[in-house]
């Protein structure tokens, strides 16, 4: 019955979250317009910590467990390389995302019919069934206390995909150097599925510690011109994840200045995921969907019926 108190309650509470997804709208709207991309994060992330304070002192008071992984991903660079031999699912997960690409192949043919033409995920939630070590490892211990452990908290697995980047001769969008703003601190993960050489549209990005905040605010506003980048930083100080297949890294795009896809001689394949914390500062898309290329996101429904080696990785999921 819609009287019963549960209903009442349950309508109330997304009641709240429209509300709360109209002013964080809001304030990203007149925050980026006023050239305040990094206070509009802080504001957005403050406001959900207020509108849900038990979520955020659960997840505070959860502090990782102290592993060989919880110091990985180095909280004063903001990265961590590594090779194919860091982790035992890689060989699997690189055979994985090329089966995936392979079922997808003939659709990758106009590249303009994608979200971004020189950044796309063909990662379907068929495939994930079909090909359950993506998710086993993105939620494997390892790679969960590796999040958590440079987080400070339990984070929220959000998306991962098999990305492709076409052959292009473009700078555009996400090929310019600038940060996330998903958060105001998250991890990702790109694991290079094939052999990335340069002329490949390598992941190359700034240390946390060499990008300041004018960086971070440009980053986010997309304002920042190679030629800026170029005369604070020298090539040398830039990471590039080139390498074989199976070698990647973990990065914070919320704090390393970076960009990619610049694939001028070789197209580039890479499985990537995305843990961001509780709270983040994602706006809630109409339906949950996204723009076709863009990440599958990761929830309760999509992972079910996938048996997962952590017994602890739903506690990443929401």
């Amino acid at each position: 019955m819609d009287g019963e108190p549960g209903v009442s309650m349950s309508r109330d509470m997304a009641g709240s979250q429209r509300l709360g997804n109209r002013i964080d709208r809001w304030l990203l709207k007149r925050g980026f317009r006023k050239g305040w991309p990094l206070l509009t994060l802080n504001l957005i992330e403050a406001r959900r910590k207020l509108a849900a304070p038990h979520l955020f002192l659960t997840g505070a008071a959860s502090a990782p467990q102290v592993s060989e992984w919880t110091s990985f991903i180095s909280r004063r660079d903001g990265y961590r390389l590594f090779d194919d031999a860091a982790f035992p699912e890689l060989a699997a997960v690189v055979e994985a995302s090329r089966a995936v690409f392979e079922r997808h192949r003939d659709e990758v043919t106009d590249p303009k019919a994608y979200n971004k033409p020189y950044f796309f995920n063909v990662l379907e939630t068929a495939d994930l069934r079909a090909h359950s070590v993506l998710a086993d490892f993105a939620l494997s211990r390892p790679v969960t206390e590796a999040a958590a452990g440079y987080l400070g908290q339990p984070p929220r697995l959000h998306s991962m995909g098999v990305f492709y980047s076409a052959v292009n001769d473009t700078v555009d969008g996400s090929q310019m150097y600038h940060v996330d703003g998903d958060a105001l601190s998250q991890v990702k993960c790109f694991v290079n599925v094939w052999d990335v050489k340069p002329g490949g549209g390598a992941f190359t990005f700034l240390p946390k510690g060499r990008t300041p905040r004018r960086f971070r605010s440009g980053g986010l506003l997309k304002t920042l011109s190679d030629e800026a980048v170029s005369a604070a930083v020298t090539d040398a100080e830039q990471m590039v994840a080139t390498g074989g297949p199976g070698s990647g890294v973990f990065v914070d795009t919320s704090r390393c200045l970076h960009q990619g896809s610049r694939a001028r001689d070789h197209s580039r394949l890479v499985f990537q995921f995305q843990y961001v914390p509780r709270p983040d500062a994602l706006l809630a898309r109409d339906g949950g969907r996204t723009p076709r290329g863009g990440h599958l996101l990761v929830t309760r429904s999509v992972l079910d019926g996938i048996e997962l080696a952590n017994p602890d990785a739903m506690k990443f999921v929401d």
